[in-house]
């Protein structure tokens, strides 16, 4: 049964590459952000984009609905 406070299917997500420190060192996050609960809200931040990835299909399969 799902809670209120978490939206239904379907859902989407979005990967957003974020810069972090300094500049020159290129060092990136991966974020994975909906507007399925408040707009641009942040569902998780990985080290690769391939991490990332994986939680975004994870957010948007209708098949893990509780």
């Amino acid at each position: 049964m799902r809670e209120n406070n978490r939206p239904g299917y379907p859902r989407t997500a979005r990967i957003v590459e974020v810069d972090r420190g300094d500049p020159s060192l290129h060092m990136h996050r991966f974020e994975v952000r909906t507007d399925d609960i408040e707009p641009n809200t942040l569902l998780s931040e990985h080290s690769t984009e391939q991490e990332a990835l994986d939680a975004k299909h994870r957010y948007e399969d209708p098949a893990l609905e509780d």
